[in-house]
């Protein structure tokens, strides 16, 4: 769902304005957060159909034939508070009362963000969608957040460079599996000294990219000139396991 979500974003575009419109585009320019936009973006979907699942149930369900969110709930109860798990056969109220206590309990959130972890694991892996993702984002990077903060962008209004942490160039080179991801050259060093690893900007920033983990991936020097920085590129290609 949140795969299609991001690659064909449509029908979501007010929900997406809710989460990095206005001043929440700061989120979007933040220098390499480790729970990054896509991990809102993520949370934010996962809660939207929490509510939205049983609100269409709403009238004629039955508590205790079973909620999106109790099957979510159960399957992620060692990662929950123990206290208050109780679930809908047991609550005594209506779908929209026992959505309330699951809320304000804090449930609802731990739980998106539970959830949300699991499939960022899923997703990151998938270049593509981040790349979606990052088209998806650059109009509020570009065009919202420099009228919150001006210093994080240079005198043409793009996003200014970011240091790319250690942790980011692991999980990217780990992801990648060592290897230019346009045309698949050994970037490891272990049989071949010559290719040079470079980190690039699956979007650019001068088309809106982010200095975010999600939104790198792993050139050798020659794929990584002939890209430069006007196309937003990245290879349908990946690294059998076996």
């Amino acid at each position: 769902m949140v795969d299609n979500v991001t690659r064909n974003p449509g029908t979501y575009i007010r929900n997406i304005e809710d989460i990095f419109g206005d001043m929440s585009s700061l989120s979007l320019i933040r220098s390499y957060p480790k729970v990054t936009c896509y991990h809102i973006f993520i949370e934010e979907l996962i809660s939207s159909v929490v509510w939205e699942s049983a609100n269409s149930r709403y009238e004629n369900e039955v508590l205790g034939k079973g909620l999106w969110i109790d099957h979510l709930l159960k399957e992620n109860r060692k990662f929950l508070p123990q206290a208050d798990l109780r679930e809908a056969a047991n609550f005594n109220g209506s779908v929209f009362e026992y959505l309330e206590f699951l809320s304000e309990s804090g449930l609802t959130d731990k739980l998106c963000e539970v959830v949300a972890e699991q499939v960022f694991y899923v997703l990151f892996s998938n270049r593509f969608t981040l790349r979606s993702f990052g088209l998806m984002v650059a109009g509020y990077v570009l065009n919202s957040a420099p009228g919150f903060d001006e210093s994080a962008f240079n005198s043409k209004g793009k996003l200014r460079r970011a240091h790319i942490p250690q942790w980011a160039r692991d999980a990217v080179f780990h992801r990648d599996k060592g290897r230019c991801v346009q045309c698949k050259a050994d970037l490891t060093r272990i049989f071949s000294k010559t290719n040079k690893v470079n980190f690039d900007h699956i979007v650019p920033l001068a088309l809106g990219g982010m200095n975010c983990v999600t939104n790198l991936q792993l050139f050798c020097e020659a794929c990584n000139s002939e890209k430069g920085a006007k196309h937003a590129n990245t290879s349908y290609e990946y690294e059998p396991w076996y």
